[in-house]
């Protein structure tokens, strides 16, 4: 969060200094446009005097003021504004406040060029031109956008920042679950690597031995190598499939569905995959329409329910265990669930179940913690969506469009 405040803050300076240098540089360019303006019409009004006749200048651009005036006497030779004082030759364009007729607290800044010409006959004329200061840049903005734009624009800006903000911290967070994931996968590996290293040794440096005198002990060093790899083998096919679901590698091959049979089914492959230690779990149906169809993958929606009741097997603490797979019809959706008899998900479990390798039963660990991760991808993949909650226990809802 403070990282992505903090670049939010950077980006949002980064653009205020952007668009002040621009600022300054239209403003540069403006002032450079109206000195080559004054000091054409310097050179226009010079062309215009002959004979020593000051009275018929005309100037083509209107909203340029001069005056005329000796340059030794300050005599006014002529003038197109009586507002405009007499002033100093200058090198350059400068500024210049007019204070105001009505109201001499109030002043008007004007841009004035003056310059000095000399005659034949040896006398020497200023000629000072000037033109009003009002269109400065934000002027220019206001004639080049309509106000009711600029409205409009300022909203727009101070919502794109918001959206920036919210960005950076959308990609914060995606880089620390990125971070997690990495560590997670290492420490994942870590464990079995290191059992099977280690009974790989010990079995190359004493395994005559072990055969010899300890039988047993070479046996458990080889179950345990086998039990690890298969752990590690576990998690890494687990990695790819959520990889595939991820980046839609897997596409959905749909078919129509009769959703009890297909639940006789899901019970039917639990009980084959029950050991026996799982003697006191009852998987059961629950009453719903018998005609109930859905149009869907049915070996995605399989590999649902197997991991939902793997995950009701593994952490569920009741002694008689009572899985129940139901369903309802719900206008153009279809509900399927997976409800148990154990303590349900804790607050936490419920926040962060769908995290890779979370597992809200950190005392003894007993799978990868990528199961929930892979059900709620194949349930996008299927454009559904999971939700689990606290019905006497734990519940997985599968929602599926009919």
């Amino acid at each position: 969060m403070k990282k992505a405040v903090k670049y939010s803050f950077v980006f949002t300076f980064a653009f205020l200094i952007l668009a002040l240098n621009l600022f300054f540089l239209m403003r540069i360019s403006m002032r450079d446009t109206q000195g080559k303006r004054l000091e054409g019409a310097t050179v226009e009004i010079f062309s215009q005097i002959k004979n020593g006749n000051f009275s018929d200048i005309v100037l083509s651009q209107k909203d340029i003021d001069f005056v005329i005036y000796g340059r030794n006497s300050k005599k006014i030779l002529a003038a197109s504004n009586s507002r405009i004082p007499l002033l100093p030759p200058v090198t350059g364009v400068q500024g210049y406040f007019l204070k105001n007729q009505d109201d001499g607290e109030k002043r008007t800044e004007i841009l004035y060029l003056c310059r000095t010409y000399e005659f034949s006959d040896g006398r020497a004329i200023c000629i000072q031109t000037s033109i009003p200061a009002e269109k400065e840049i934000s002027q220019i903005l206001f004639s080049i956008f309509p106000r009711s734009l600029l409205k409009v624009l300022i909203p727009l800006l101070l919502f794109l920042f918001v959206t920036l903000g919210l960005y950076f911290i959308v990609l914060e967070k995606k880089y620390d679950s990125q971070k997690e994931f990495i560590a997670n996968v290492s420490h994942e590996l870590k464990t079995p690597v290191a059992v099977i290293s280690g009974h790989a040794d010990l079995l190359r440096r004493h395994g005559n031995k072990l055969l010899e005198k300890d039988e047993s002990r070479f046996d458990e060093s080889l179950e345990l190598i086998l039990k690890e790899s298969e752990n590690m083998t576990k998690i890494v096919r687990n990695l790819l499939e959520l990889t595939r679901l991820e980046n839609r590698l897997t596409k959905p091959q749909k078919e129509k569905i009769l959703v009890r049979e297909f639940y006789r089914e899901i019970k039917e492959d639990a009980n084959r995959r029950r050991t026996e230690t799982d003697s006191n779990i009852l998987i059961e149906i629950a009453t719903f329409s018998e005609d109930l169809i859905i149009n869907t993958d049915k070996n995605l929606l399989h590999q649902i329910f197997s991991i939902a009741i793997d995950n009701s097997i593994k952490h569920s603490k009741a002694k008689d265990l009572r899985i129940t797979l139901g369903a309802e019809k719900n206008g153009r959706k279809t509900l399927l669930f997976v409800r148990d008899n154990g303590e349900g998900f804790s607050k936490e479990a419920l926040k962060r179940a769908f995290d890779r390798f979370y597992s809200g039963d950190k005392s003894h660990k007993t799978g990868s913690g990528i199961g929930l991760s892979i059900v709620k991808s194949i349930a996008h993949l299927m454009g559904g969506k999971i939700r689990l909650g606290n019905d006497s226990g734990a519940v997985v809802k599968i929602i599926l469009p009919s």
